[in-house]
């Protein structure tokens, strides 16, 4: 933090990092309680999560291109008209398939904060201890988001009014990517087409493989919320969820910053083969919990799981792959992680239909020995020969 303008750029990203925790829950509240559907409401917010998928790599490659301020403005501007259309599209008692193409334009147009955060951090720091630590605070700062943002768009949801919570997310979005684009020293540099670098060759077995581990723990996070949800209410005491999932993402919090604290000498692919296993193992004892303070205990220590496997996977990109191609592969694993979301709670949500919330918890454990499984095969058969330090 002592580095030139790496605070600024920090809390700028957490800001502009805020709707991706409240836009899809805003979205649910707000249609849910106006419509009376939640099969509307969901697949509107799934709209935005799709379109954010869509659209991300897209990004990565414009910002390696050409730089990060433009294409934050930009999109910064767009999502946050995205969100006001629905607001009053919603208001005016719009057609559904208006409500989607503002979803579509909000999630598809929201700046890829977080990747292009992770890309100031190397552009300043380089490789090495230092960068190990900068991703390892950055994850901590996704568990910052995804802890404060539930609750204050639930807060203002039931205290002052369900527009006020997506709103809140737009000036939020808003306000962080504008104060974000505006540092232009943490800036790295657009490649351009002059030289050609911007043809430099992803490693793309690699990458399809750590997408998919960040694919395993986007469905990991979903389906754990939506079973601990059911399993609360199941056990008389549904206001205990919001306080499990909160145990859960502080356990991810205070794992961050053991992480970021110690001068790893193991590789990156290493690590992120015991990240996974860890995980795992950590979620094995969900399906036979048989009370909510048993429940935060285990879902505690799964949490210190989460964070170091998520920085292990954004390092192994790191190293993976070249430098001028560096945001956009971010951008992969990022995307891959957030649309990992939406098919966890698709799932969960029918195992608890079927099976009940503790059976469903299987689902959970079975998305975690698939990610084990992938992390295996990529640091045994898809490691690139090839090594790249970002100086």
């Amino acid at each position: 933090m002592r580095r030139p303008g790496a605070r600024a750029f920090f809390v700028a990203g957490l800001t502009g990092r805020m709707p991706i925790s409240m836009i899809g829950l805003g979205i649910v509240i707000l249609i849910a309680r106006e419509s009376g559907s939640y099969g509307l409401a969901g697949a509107v917010s799934g709209v935005a999560v799709i379109a954010g998928a869509l659209t991300g790599p897209i990004q990565g490659r414009l910002v390696d291109r050409f730089g990060q301020r433009l294409l934050i403005l930009i999109g910064s501007v767009l999502c946050t008209v995205g969100l006001a259309g629905l607001l009053i599209a919603v208001a005016m008692d719009a057609p559904s398939w208006a409500l989607y193409v503002l979803s579509f334009v909000a999630g598809g147009t929201r700046p890829q904060v977080g990747s292009f955060v992770r890309a100031r951090w190397t552009h300043l720091l380089g490789r090495g201890r230092a960068l190990q630590t900068a991703f390892a605070l950055e994850a901590v700062g996704d568990e910052v988001v995804f802890i404060v943002g539930p609750v204050l768009v639930t807060v203002l949801a039931t205290q002052v009014s369900p527009y006020a919570a997506l709103g809140a997310a737009g000036v939020l979005g808003l306000a962080g990517g504008i104060w974000l684009a505006l540092l232009r020293a943490s800036d790295p540099p657009g490649r351009g087409r002059s030289d050609g670098t911007e043809r430099a060759p992803l490693p793309m077995l690699s990458l399809l493989l750590l997408s998919l581990i960040g694919l395993g723990l986007g469905a990991t996070l979903g389906s754990a919320e939506v079973i601990t949800i059911a399993f609360t209410a199941a056990e008389g005491q549904p206001g205990m969820s919001g306080v499990v999932l909160a145990v859960w993402a502080f356990g991810s919090l205070l794992a961050g910053l053991w992480y970021g604290s110690v001068h790893w000498r193991a590789p990156v692919e290493r690590r992120l083969l015991l990240g996974c296993v860890a995980l795992a193992v950590a979620l094995a004892p969900l399906p036979w919990v048989g009370s909510v303070l048993m429940l935060g205990v285990v879902l505690f220590f799964a949490g210190l799981t989460i964070a170091p496997t998520m920085v292990a996977v954004t390092a192994c990109v790191e190293e993976w792959v070249p430098p001028q191609r560096l945001t956009e592969a971010i951008t992969w694993t990022v995307t891959g992680i957030l649309l990992g979301v939406a098919p966890g709670n698709a799932a969960a949500g029918h195992a608890v239909d079927l099976w009940g919330p503790s059976k469903a918890y299987w689902v959970t454990v079975t998305i975690g020995i698939a990610c084990a499984l992938v992390a295996s095969v990529s640091v045994t058969f898809a490691r690139p020969r090839n090594r790249f330090a970002h100086n």
